[in-house]
């Protein structure tokens, strides 16, 4: 291996506002070539702190130790640090593939025809060589942190952060993400990775570094609490839904084709019960999101009926408090100055009293582990939290339908049983019927009443 690409000496970093520090005195070194892994719950500090090693921490409390070692190189256009977020939808900023690659390039000035060159190079690496004039709005939650990977690798950096890089991706991305990033560490690349479940890539792995409350722990060559990411405490089965039970969700023959991508839906038919628990499950790309959006009225479908909590056609002003959806990306929806303001925003505009407004918010709240959180501003908090208070807010209105796309992304395997907890309660409580998409299996596989499984836009036909 080469010398030390990073060494951090007693980093510490308070978020303005926060009442605890986000990093306490972090002290670590990288060698050039390794692959280090930051591991630990939701919340711990693994995203400030490749925040800080990237330089993208701004204001609060920060006291800086960070010393950056740029490998020999003979290449003129490149940048030290590579940094791929963990909502890859925060760092797209351009209109089609071949312009966000190019992107980060123009900002250095690179020359027109390395430029290109790059851009070749980078989707060629990253699976999307055929997709450059694509445009990057119809691209699935993989697709587009595959397409982050490659405008970071397009200024060819010497040190690659990757932040969560699995949370959207299926069993199938996360195999080529692992030989991608086999052949990245053959050439020499040196790659720091935050990973709730690093298990897909231990043969590249060589050290982990623990993280808790801020701090981390000793590195270690073993994977920390293997053990934990076993589903030992599943979900009790509640009892289910013992009402009047009817179709609340009712498709029929429903088709929807995309004019920049092709078929998205091909003849989806299906009926779901009042109080049933639906895990609607598929491959990145399958046509969950599409599905989920037909159902809240986002998309019209070509041909085909909906009809959703007796709504036919349904569109999505008249949703609120019949109907809750939890995006993929939770940042779309969240837009208070905090989180107590966010969940009761719903609820107010139902006309639901002032103190009726408090008893559900603290309830919600409650329920969804983020009581403390209540006065923060959403988009300061993680992923992780931002879905949890996404989540506050669409089950505060008590809807009687729940549809979640990607419920689990960013969130830890302890959270991701507390949120299937939290759900499973929903049926019982309210009557709610509750759709999750998503493209892993459930971490409890007794939570569903049934799974449906989408591939290439039709369900199988087992599974109605």
């Amino acid at each position: 291996m080469n010398g030390d690409v990073l060494k951090i000496d007693g980093l510490c970093y308070r978020y303005p506002g926060a009442p605890l520090p986000a990093l306490t005195d972090i002290s670590c070194t990288v060698r050039g070539g390794e692959c280090v892994c930051l591991t630990g719950d939701s919340g711990c500090g693994k995203t400030t702190l490749l925040l800080a090693i990237k330089g993208l921490l701004r204001g609060g409390s920060y006291s800086e130790s960070i010393k950056i070692t740029e490998q020999p190189n003979d290449d003129w256009w490149s940048t030290p640090v590579g940094l791929v977020f963990q909502n890859a939808e925060s760092q797209i900023l351009c209109t089609t593939v071949s312009e966000e690659v190019a992107f980060g390039p123009e900002n250095l000035c690179m020359p027109p025809k390395e430029i290109a060159l790059r851009i070749r190079k980078t989707l060629r690496a990253v699976g999307l060589e055929e997709c450059e004039t694509r445009h990057v709005e119809r691209f699935s939650a993989g697709q587009k942190q595959r397409l982050t990977i490659a405008s970071a690798l397009s200024m060819n950096p010497s040190l690659l952060l990757l932040d969560e890089p699995t949370s959207q991706l299926d069993s199938k991305g996360k195999q080529d993400l692992y030989g991608l990033l086999t052949r990245f560490k053959s050439q020499g690349y040196t790659i720091i990775m935050a990973e709730h479940d690093p298990r897909p890539f231990t043969g590249i792995i060589d050290r982990y570094l623990p993280m808790t409350g801020g701090r981390v722990g000793a590195p270690t060559s073993v994977v920390p609490d293997s053990d934990r990411y076993e589903p030992k405490n599943a979900v009790p089965a509640p009892p289910t839904y013992a009402g009047e039970t009817s179709a609340v969700i009712t498709m029929q023959e429903v088709c929807l084709t995309y004019p920049e991508t092709g078929v998205a839906l091909k003849q989806v038919s299906l009926k779901v019960m009042r109080g049933e628990r639906i895990h609607l499950f598929g491959s990145n790309g399958a046509g969950k999101s599409s599905l989920l959006r037909c159902l809240a009225g986002l998309e019209t479908p070509d041909s085909g009926t909906v009809v959703l909590a007796g709504i036919t056609s349904p569109h999505p002003e008249q949703l609120p408090g019949n109907v809750g959806v939890l995006f993929q990306n939770p940042s779309r929806q969240l837009f208070a100055e905090s989180v107590y303001e966010e969940v009761a925003f719903t609820l107010r505009r139902m006309g639901a009293s002032r103190q009726e407004t408090e008893r559900v918010v603290a309830e919600a709240l409650s329920l969804c582990g983020i009581g403390h959180l209540a006065e923060r501003a959403p988009l300061t908090l993680s992923f992780g939290e931002q879905h949890r208070v996404a989540l506050a807010v669409v089950v505060a209105p008590q809807p009687g339908v729940l549809l979640l796309d990607e419920p689990f992304a960013g969130l830890d395997f302890p959270q991701r049983l507390s949120l299937l907890d939290i759900l499973a309660k929903m049926p019982g409580r309210y009557g709610t019927t509750v759709v999750i998409a998503s493209h892993d299996e459930l971490p409890d596989h007794t939570w569903a009443d049934r799974t449906l499984k989408l591939s290439g836009g039709q369900l199988d036909k087992a599974c109605r």
